[in-house]
């Protein structure tokens, strides 16, 4: 996703999240999958992130759909050395109804064990999400 104020000279204003999981609460203990966030905008850390757990994955709503993920992850950064303790959190919003509508979008922000914001970002997704209605 672009965000035209999180670009600067040294910074593309693009992040990006990759998102594979899959939770049955009748059949599994946890969450299971892959989730990468990948960032490279301004007043953030530059870099992947890339889940290490994945404690968190609740859908609400009817009318549009929001899913929210939390967990710990591990740092690969471009500019500093690999950050400890590191906890996600992300939130992915289905605005659209056949395609019409305010557009989807996905937020998320990264801290370090101390507290202390490391990356974040919300933007519009090009194209279509589907969350389940829960």
């Amino acid at each position: 996703m672009f965000i035209a104020s999180r670009k600067d000279a040294g910074s593309t204003g693009i992040f990006h999240i990759e998102i594979n999981v899959h939770f049955d609460p009748a059949a599994d203990d946890y969450p299971t999958g892959t989730l990468t966030i990948k960032t490279d905008m301004s007043d953030s850390v530059k870099g992947s992130f890339t889940a290490s757990t994945i404690e968190l994955i609740n859908s609400y709503g009817q009318d549009n759909p929001t899913i929210y993920l939390t967990g710990q992850c591990k740092s690969d950064t471009l500019t500093r050395a690999p950050l400890h303790g590191c906890r996600y959190w992300v939130m992915i919003a289905n605005n659209t109804k056949d395609g019409k509508g305010t557009e989807d979008i996905a937020g998320f922000c990264i801290h370090d064990r101390n507290g202390n914001r490391m990356a974040y970002g919300t933007g519009a997704l090009k194209g279509n999400i589907e969350v389940a209605p829960n």
